[in-house]
């Protein structure tokens, strides 16, 4: 199975993030300047599926992206790269979650028929004066404010190297021609 994980970010002002941001300062994280935040779909598909037409089909499921407010990336794990030098984020995930009918509305409505799990999670990166913070800093920040020890559980990875969606969208239009 071949697992693509897709960061959806807001391209408009993210008002959850600029929360978080003012929570975390007076939490006693002085000098944090900039919070950002992802929603990260990560899909299971089958052997052989290519993850061009993958994720070109997600990108019109409209009930996961509207191109007119995000803007969407992904790496797949065959080629995960972290960024150098690492920059860590932070992935929070329902520990009870149950996607079985949005996958089958992405397999059915949506042409996604390689698709074989997905999970979703929420992605933060945490960025202070000297840079991206540190995976203890993240870490910290988990267990402080970003997710709930009851019904979540979070992972500090380092930042893959993602690739934009509008890169694909020329490469499939090229590849068309």
């Amino acid at each position: 199975m071949i697992k693509i994980d897709v960061a959806i970010e807001l391209i408009i002002p993210d008002n959850t993030a600029f929360t978080v941001l003012t929570a975390l300062r007076h939490l006693g994280y002085n000098d944090l300047q900039k919070v950002e935040r992802s929603e990260h779909v990560m899909l299971g598909v089958a052997d052989g599926a290519e993850t061009e037409n993958i994720i070109h089909a997600l990108s019109r499921a409209e009930v996961l992206f509207n191109p007119n407010k995000h803007r969407m990336s992904y790496s797949a794990e065959a080629e995960a790269q972290a960024a150098v030098p690492p920059q860590f984020e932070a992935i929070v995930r329902d520990k009870d979650e149950n996607n079985e009918r949005l996958v089958t509305l992405l397999a059915g409505t949506f042409g996604m028929a390689a698709l074989r799990e997905l999970s979703r999670a929420v992605g933060w990166r945490l960025y202070g004066e000297r840079g991206p913070a540190a995976r203890e800093r993240l870490e910290w920040a988990c267990r402080t404010l970003l997710a709930n020890p009851i019904s979540q559980a979070y992972d500090i990875r380092p930042r893959p190297v993602r690739r934009q969606v509008r890169e694909l969208t020329h490469d499939v239009a090229k590849r068309g021609q």
